[in-house]
């Protein structure tokens, strides 16, 4: 009787997760946007993104997320054309913030 209830009791300890707080959350999304913007090869010397805000709604398997992202060149001291622009990007990110599929 003893051992079922300890493993009754282990299991609802493993199947109840911590849920993660609003702040911690929002902190971790816009990280990983920020790394994958910015650690593109094709543009890694060219442009640089920095994070403003970010809107997500969480899903069984992802986050959809909206940011609000501002873009410019000031990397590129020689540039032509001073680029600084602030735009939107949709986003689905996995659980594990490591696979990311943009929308627009």
């Amino acid at each position: 009787m003893k051992q079922v209830l300890v493993l009754l009791l282990s299991f609802m300890f493993f199947a109840c997760s911590l849920r993660k707080s609003p702040e911690s959350l929002d902190t971790q999304l816009k990280t990983s946007m920020s790394d994958y913007l910015n650690n593109d090869p094709k543009v890694q010397n060219k442009l640089s993104y920095t994070i403003n805000s970010v809107t997500y709604f969480e899903d069984p398997q992802y986050y959809i997320c909206e940011f609000q992202v501002r873009m410019t060149n000031e990397k590129a001291a020689q540039a032509e054309r001073r680029i600084d622009t602030i735009g939107v990007m949709k986003v689905k990110i996995d659980k594990n913030f490591k696979v990311m599929s943009r929308y627009y």
